[in-house]
């Protein structure tokens, strides 16, 4: 593999990561947290990304 799909690889890893911990903490209220904290990030916001990765990675941890 090149190096770009071994840094989405672990990219995706870290966003399922902390999923699970916001899953723990937070239980089904974790989405909704995701969901307030976009609301405070800007658009252009590097830290956008990664909330909305893991915001989806929301939908497949447990």
């Amino acid at each position: 593999m090149d190096g770009f799909w071994i840094r989405a690889l672990d990219e995706a890893e870290h966003a399922e990561d902390r999923a699970r911990a916001l899953r723990a903490r937070f239980g089904d209220q974790a989405e909704a947290r995701c969901r307030a904290e976009l609301q405070s990030i800007g658009p252009t916001d590097p830290r956008r990304r990664r909330v909305e990765d893991v915001r989806r990675a929301l939908r497949w941890v447990q």
